[in-house]
């Protein structure tokens, strides 16, 4: 939209598309040819860089479909950060980031007794019923935990769990170790 304003040419450039409702936006007002954006409040992304990328089984018997994760260091916290990011065959899930060293001092809570995949309802601030499904799936994928001998949904602490748990934790760093 260009008008005349004592003799100058003013342009006055929006990407903000008008409804019926009342609306009270400030352009700026530029004179010449200079141009300028009306950009939006966009929040942060401070997981770009991620670090794996992986799949694991779901935890039923009877399923042969996986449940999708990313792991993330964040920007500024230089921290790892998991998430489920899809999964096959169904089933809603929250996408939410949650700190792996959060999932850590669950598992480390855990020792040598065997645990059902609910101790992760604590991480989560969505409230899917999946999630710590899901979660555990992830658990075992990443080799941190095994199902025990007495169920397939129940839980233990993998042998070599404390090495997978340094491992991962050296993503952040850049670097990993070999398995």
């Amino acid at each position: 939209m260009a008008r005349k304003s004592n003799n100058k040419q003013v342009t006055v450039k929006s990407d903000v598309e008008i409804s019926n409702e009342e609306v009270s936006i400030q352009p700026e007002i530029i004179e010449g040819d200079e141009q300028a954006e009306v950009t939006a409040d966009v929040p942060v992304d401070h997981f770009t860089n991620i670090v794996l990328d992986g799949k694991a089984l779901k935890l039923s018997p009877k399923t042969v479909n996986h449940v999708f994760y990313e792991l993330s260091e964040h920007d500024e916290l230089k921290a790892l950060y998991l998430r489920l990011s899809g999964n096959e065959g169904g089933g809603l899930h929250s996408k939410e980031w949650i700190a792996i060293d959060d999932v850590f001092t669950l598992l480390n809570e855990q020792e040598d007794k065997p645990f059902k995949s609910t101790v992760f309802k604590s991480v989560f601030k969505g409230s899917s019923a999946n999630n710590a499904g899901f979660l555990a799936a992830c658990c075992r994928g990443l080799g941190l935990i095994i199902p025990t001998e007495k169920s397939v949904f129940l839980h233990q602490l993998a042998p070599d769990y404390e090495q997978r748990r340094e491992e991962l934790l050296s993503l952040v760093d850049g670097e990993t170790k070999s398995e």
